[in-house]
């Protein structure tokens, strides 16, 4: 984005045309009106940009957070050249004078010596300056560094002996900064840079600026799945592709039904639109749908990212991470675990009419979007379409939903929706949704956290149970009430005889007709349908009939 009024305009047609936004991110455009010689200018460049403060509290009303853009790099031709060479925070040559890369594409620049600290104290400091016009995050970009000649001296070691642990220590810098200015807040730290252990300073990596084609969305899952494993459970890629190719509204299609279940949702690339609303009707509608299904599906997202701080357990996961006992999933690098529950197979060719796809053993599968019931340990081809992409739900999963919403700032758990995907073995089911306010930082060290606890267990033949509880001391402002909604898929409308709920008998309905406590089977989705109030408070759902 290049101007203020393009900004404005984009947000803006993004919520005409009913696309979720969270965030708009802004690259070097924001310091200068070229890629040329601005680069750590570091401040708004006004005949572009004439009132960054009103524009980002304009957005920030809309619920859309602004992020901007740095580099490790500063340009000798820009007055903070001037300040950092004689602040001597800059990596050094032979004769201990700052080095000036002459052969640098952005420009003749030096590169900050991050592991001084005195280096990271200067460079927070131009980033609280933008945090205090309301800037809410912050992309790092360059900072493996991306030109780092052999010669150059930091104090930590040479060029060679640090390069792969520059941007470790760029993170480590803002973190600790950040923490100590703003205690109660989280860091959004886009970078693409970093080292083993990088996840521990916030730091939401990509795959880099990767081809605008189908070899591009190719490459995806590998990077995700192996990055994933390494600890960095945020991994994503730019969504649509990046750079060269052109418009292809097929291939920005599948990247997107993909990326929307990723770690991040982040449409981004250079020379051609990468927002939904350039393109063409059918390939709005069928996104469309899909980022309002991941702001659906936000409570079991976010309880993937609880898990991911509490265990260390990745997001994007291949078939034996789950499955370990299955030997034929180790062979199987095109379909990836969402979770414990949710099997993707991202389509990642022109024109794809059939996929093979692979159902772990040990497990039924739930077709996702028809609720067909299919055997695991088993291949089968089936029909795609461009509308959507094989998904399937593991049997026994709860799968927590909420109502769309189209920013973070008004995601509530109020109406609460568990689907469960009836499992026909004996087997006890039990999920845990974590939540808790979504804006302060170290709520799972003080615990000011809710834990919602479901249980489906067999009792008897033809009688079992659905508990729900809550754990955690809770956090401001959570519902003291939840009208909770459970959706049991995979019984057929003779199943269910009576339902009791604690000791009081539920009305069975046709219809939904809002009484209290209710089931009724709902015909065109063919689920039966419980609707109750819940105030936090253990409740226990005895089921009785026979399940064919």
């Amino acid at each position: 984005y290049r101007t203020q009024y393009e900004t404005d305009s984009i947000v803006s047609l993004m919520q005409e045309e009913d696309f979720p936004i969270d965030a708009i991110i802004l690259d070097f455009y924001w310091f200068g009106d070229s890629i040329h010689g601005t680069m750590g200018r570091l401040k708004w460049y006004k005949p572009n940009w004439p009132n960054p403060e009103k524009m980002i509290s304009d957005f920030r009303n809309k619920g859309v957070k602004t992020i901007l853009i740095t580099e490790p790099y500063i340009l000798d031709s820009l007055d903070n050249f001037k300040i950092a060479d004689k602040l001597g925070i800059l990596a050094l040559d032979s004769n201990g004078n700052s080095y000036v890369n002459r052969e640098f594409y952005f420009g003749d620049g030096a590169l900050i010596d991050i592991f001084k600290p005195e280096a990271g104290d200067w460079f927070w400091k131009q980033y609280k300056k933008q945090m205090e016009i309301g800037v809410e995050g912050w992309w790092g970009d360059l900072g493996e560094p991306e030109n780092h000649p052999a010669d150059q001296i930091h104090v930590a070691g040479t060029a060679d002996e640090v390069h792969n642990i520059y941007g470790h220590y760029w993170h480590k810098a803002l973190f600790e900064n950040f923490r100590r200015d703003y205690p109660n807040r989280r860091l959004f730290n886009l970078n693409r840079a970093g080292f083993a252990g990088s996840q521990r300073y916030s730091i939401y990596p990509w795959t880099g600026d990767v081809s605008r084609s189908w070899g591009g969305l190719q490459a995806q899952l590998p990077l995700l799945i192996h990055m994933s494993l390494s600890g960095l459970p945020f991994i994503h890629s730019d969504a649509g592709g990046f750079a060269k190719g052109a418009m292809d509204n097929e291939l920005y299609t599948r990247w997107l039904q993909m990326a929307c279940f990723s770690p991040i949702l982040r449409p981004h690339g250079s020379g051609i639109p990468s927002e939904p609303v350039y393109f063409n009707d059918t390939t709005k509608n069928i996104v469309r749908k899909f980022m309002k299904l991941r702001y659906q599906l936000l409570p079991y997202i976010y309880t993937l990212a609880a898990e991911a701080k509490l265990h260390g357990y990745p997001i994007v996961r291949p078939l034996f991470y789950e499955f370990p006992d299955d030997t034929t999933a180790y062979n199987i690098d095109n379909e990836y675990m969402f979770g414990d529950d949710i099997l993707v197979v991202p389509i990642v060719e022109r024109g794809q009419e059939k996929q093979e796809i692979y159902l772990p053993k040990g497990k039924k599968w739930y077709n996702f979007w028809n609720n067909f019931l299919f055997d695991g340990g088993k291949s089968k081809i089936i029909n795609i379409d461009l509308e959507t992409i094989p998904i399937f739900v593991k049997a026994g999963s709860f799968i927590p939903m909420v109502p769309y919403f189209n920013t973070t700032d008004n995601y509530k758990t109020s109406n609460l929706t568990f689907r469960y995907y009836f499992d026909h073995s004996i087997a006890t089911n039990t999920y845990t949704m974590f939540e808790d306010d979504g804006i302060t930082y170290g709520t799972i060290e003080s615990g000011d956290y809710r834990l919602i606890v479901l249980e489906r267990k067999v009792l008897s033949d033809g009688e079992f149970s659905y508990t729900l509880e809550s754990k955690g001391h809770g956090y401001k402002n959570e519902p003291q009430a939840r009208n909770i909604t459970i959706e049991i898929i995979g019984l057929n409308k003779s199943n269910i005889v009576s339902l009791n709920k604690d000791g009081v008998k539920m009305i069975k309905s046709e219809n939904k007709t809002d009484i209290e406590n209710e089931y009724y089977f709902d015909n065109v989705s063919k689920k039966w349908i419980l609707n109750l109030v819940w105030d936090g408070n253990h409740t226990e759902i005895i089921q009785k009939g026979k399940i064919k």
